[in-house]
């Protein structure tokens, strides 16, 4: 089978996937969008002759946080991608972290060369459009981009010959929206469990930046506003200068932009920022960690599901995770037991916790050990792979 799998952010995650198949002797083309800044990029090497790894461009200037342009660059990416569909001529596409615009130039494309279409839902778009345009323009623009993209998402799922949900909230949403319990299957995403192994803290990446012998809070991946940047800036602050722990963040996006400008009278011997580090590293960053910190704003538990979170738990630490209740990330790290989830709408809650895992050494040790277990009983590519190609439509 020919798979063409498009995946916006280059996710270290969705690559394995591609590898995998590829290993089965399916012919894949793994597309991702390369002026895409603000997430982190996997493995992109190609390693096997059934599988082609592409970054793609676009012509026009892509700004993930404008308004104004964000839309025709959504566009231009997805012409990008229906040429790789005229030229690859896939039996099957699967789209995944695709803004709605682009979705639908794909979808279109795939239909016009006989291509099935399998819509990869990891996040709600047309919920995270609402919720950024309301903190941006206000309640009733954000009504009417929100019932725009509400309509074109539910139209492209509807239409799309298999949906894949990371989690059964997203199910819930994708058949009361109207898409065929027949054609819709739960697949949790995971984390690279190859890939991230558990590494001592004293590494040579630690030893490099000086922390391998400091208490380290670490955040590790895209930081938007919808993460609660404050919250890291805040543990940051209590921390005793010059007392041997500090929060390090290695990140982009406009969280990260937002700290770099509130750092002041915080200095380094308590937040230490840091660019996205090659993806060869990312072991080793999460290994100089004590606790690892993930955070999700209030109103985007709905929509969104961290990945970064299943990372964390390859790399076999202790999870701090500020969300809802309600969102699938908490579910995980409570039934792995691998970490405490407090809720982001409180601050002093979230120093609470992360000061008692900073006292309780045999608290971390459980939780780190439940981590990696956790990943390893449930993250198995093969397994995982399997359950895709039942859900993959071959062409008629």
């Amino acid at each position: 089978m020919r798979i063409l799998v498009n995946e916006f952010c280059g996710h270290a995650f969705q690559i394995e996937l591609s590898r995998e198949l590829a290993h089965r002797g399916h012919q894949v083309l793994h597309v991702y969008f390369a002026d895409n800044l603000s997430t982190p990029k996997g493995d992109t090497e190609s390693a096997d002759r059934f599988l082609a790894i592409e970054s793609l461009h676009i012509p026009t200037k892509f700004s993930k946080h404008s308004i104004w342009t964000r839309r025709r660059a959504d566009i231009a990416y997805g012409r990008a991608v229906a040429a790789k569909v005229a030229s690859f001529k896939p039996d099957v596409v699967l789209s995944a972290n695709m803004p709605l615009d682009a979705q639908k130039v794909l979808q279109n494309a795939a239909r016009r060369h006989n291509a099935k279409f399998v819509f990869w839902l990891q996040d709600v778009y047309s919920s995270a459009i609402r919720f950024v345009m309301r903190k941006k323009l206000g309640s009733a623009l954000s009504a009417l981009a929100g019932a725009y993209y509400g309509g074109l998402e539910k139209k492209l799922l509807r239409s799309s010959d298999a949906v894949v949900c990371i989690a059964p909230g997203f199910h819930e949403i994708a058949t009361d929206w109207g898409v065929a319990p027949s054609r819709a299957v739960v697949i949790e995403n995971w984390g690279p469990l190859g890939q991230i192994q558990p590494r001592e803290k004293d590494n040579a990446w630690a030893r490099k930046h000086g922390i391998e012998r400091d208490f380290c809070f670490v955040y590790s991946g895209t930081l938007g506003m919808k993460h609660r940047p404050e919250l890291l800036l805040e543990l940051a602050r209590s921390l005793e200068s010059g007392g041997g722990a500090k929060v390090v963040v290695i990140a982009e996006g406009a969280g990260a932009d937002w700290l770099r400008k509130h750092t002041q009278g915080v200095g380094k011997d308590r937040l230490l920022l840091l660019p996205f580090q090659p993806s060869i590293r990312v072991p080793e960053v999460m290994g100089a960690a004590d606790v690892l910190i993930a955070l999700l704003d209030s109103g985007a538990g709905a929509f969104s599901v961290p990945s970064k979170v299943l990372a964390y738990l390859c790399a076999g630490r202790p999870l701090l995770l500020a969300a809802p209740d309600e969102n699938h990330a908490a579910a995980v790290v409570r039934r792995a037991d691998a970490g405490l989830v407090i809720s982001p709408d409180s601050a002093s809650e979230f120093l609470k916790a992360a000061n008692s895992l900073m006292l309780n050494a045999g608290l971390r040790a459980r939780y780190a050990a439940n981590a990696r277990l956790y990943a390893e009983k449930s993250f198995d590519i093969a397994t995982i792979t399997d359950r895709f190609l039942e859900v993959l439509p071959p062409r008629h």
